[in-house]
């Protein structure tokens, strides 16, 4: 993966992680911790869309899957880090959220991020052989 690829899987993940997080700050109060099956279904919506950009990202760039673990990694990074920013800042960035959304936040952070990692690290298909 060369440096300028790099820097597009990093750029991609930011910009994904803030507009996630921005979802997650509008929205939290009202309407996504109202009830636990809605932020359930939230959190995998958010998987989803990470894994989808991650992908949307790859097909785009033309990585070969050798180099999609590298990266998965950079694309994951800044939201990684701008996660864990926000978390130790949490209550001070985000007075308007109750105490409860700060674990409800990481947690939903981790679960997404593990799972768009799992799918990224997922080996490519075998075709079906045309012998009978």
């Amino acid at each position: 993966m060369s440096k300028q690829d790099g820097m597009w899987f990093g750029l991609a993940g930011a910009l994904v992680w803030g507009a996630a997080t921005l979802f997650y700050v509008v929205f939290a109060k009202g309407v996504i911790e109202h009830a636990f099956w809605f932020y359930v279904v939230n959190a995998a919506l958010v998987a989803m869309a990470l894994g989808l950009f991650f992908h949307i990202t790859a097909r785009f760039l033309a990585t070969p899957r050798r180099h999609r673990r590298l990266a998965a990694l950079t694309f994951a990074a800044p939201g990684l880090l701008g996660s864990m920013l926000l978390g130790l800042n949490f209550s001070a960035l985000l007075p308007q959220l109750p105490p409860e959304s700060h674990g409800r936040y990481i947690a939903l952070v981790l679960v997404s991020y593990a799972m768009m990692m799992a799918q990224a690290l997922e080996p490519k298909p075998k075709r079906a052989s045309a012998r009978g």
